[in-house]
């Protein structure tokens, strides 16, 4: 490949939850924008894939979240899903982010990350056509990463414009890595949705004005490369959302913490016997599973789904 080459900790409720599938002034005080002065970081030729680390940092609490985040992959089918661990205060200030700018919910911290150290998330893992995995997340910028789908199919729609190679300088950074090269403290970068970026194949103009066609929230240009981010694009939920659990009620089950903007989600509801076989079906908020429901599946708005074993395979009384 060339230079650019190329949802929640478990929760018991007498049950077992588990996610199937899919889903200014002063840069010390505000984020990039107009007087942005996040430098980046210089080119670095065939860009930035490396992976060194000393292994002297103590190992950090790892638990693996219910949650997968799935890329375009090479063959740009959005079926390479790499797994998730939850944010663990152990992590530490590497991973301690500053509230939100201005309350902008934009700028949260994130709830899961990529863990870098695990098999699935080998730095050659192709993500896109032209980018592998460590051109966007590196190891020496913290055990754990994440970089959010969108913006990834934006720069590889970026590399098929331009038809040549498309270095990435600058990918996720950890709030500790972010501040060590002089970025704003709530530089795009450490939510994932920033990329610097320099190409033999066309100039810094060319590149800028490629992201603004896409609709980046802030384009930055440097001696050595353009900064381009999508902040005002909606999160990937995976990595901000809070968890969704079920929920018993008095007239069954329902599902706990979904957020959507544009209204509310619609859940779709099966009920499977212990050997698999679907018993009930049911649209809407609540259900009410039949007796020997062993597995209740809730697919929610087409985007996660939640899958609950039940204790003893009973409905709940």
């Amino acid at each position: 490949m060339d230079g650019s080459a190329p949802n929640r900790r478990q929760t018991i409720l007498t049950a077992t939850l588990v996610v199937l599938a899919t889903s200014g002034a002063c840069a010390d005080t505000l984020g990039e924008g107009k007087r942005e002065r996040d430098p980046g970081e210089p080119p670095t030729g065939a860009g930035d894939t490396g992976d060194a680390s000393d292994g002297t940092e103590p190992d950090p609490d790892v638990m693996p979240s219910d949650e997968t985040v799935c890329y375009p992959g090479e063959d740009q089918r959005w079926t390479t899903c790499l797994p998730l661990v939850s944010w663990d205060a152990s992590w530490g200030a590497d991973y301690e982010y500053p509230e939100p700018l201005d309350g902008d919910p934009q700028y949260r911290s994130p709830l899961r990350y990529i863990d870098l150290h695990g098999a699935e998330a080998a730095a050659d893992t192709p993500l896109a056509p032209n980018f592998v995995l460590g051109e966007l997340m590196q190891r020496r910028k913290g055990r754990f990463g994440l970089f959010q789908p969108h913006s990834l199919a934006h720069l590889q729609t970026i590399r098929d414009a331009i038809g040549g190679p498309l270095t990435i300088n600058s990918g996720y950074r950890n709030v500790t890595y972010n501040a060590g090269v002089g970025g704003a403290t709530w530089s795009r970068h450490l939510y994932g949705d920033a990329a610097d970026m320099a190409s033999s194949a066309a100039s810094l103009d060319e590149l800028g004005a490629l992201c603004e066609e896409l609709g980046a929230g802030y384009v930055g240009y440097y001696e050595t490369h353009v900064h381009c981010d999508w902040r005002d694009d909606p999160l990937e939920q995976a990595f901000f959302a809070e968890a969704a659990t079920f929920q018993a009620t008095g007239h069954g089950w329902a599902v706990h913490g979904i957020h959507a903007s544009e209204g509310v989600l619609r859940i779709r509801w099966e009920a499977r016997a212990a050997g698999g076989g679907v018993l009930a079906h049911h649209t809407g908020r609540t259900f009410q599973p039949p007796a020997g429901t062993s597995y209740l599946l809730a697919d929610i708005g087409g985007v996660r789904t939640l899958a609950l074993r039940l204790a003893r395979g009973e409905a709940p009384k």
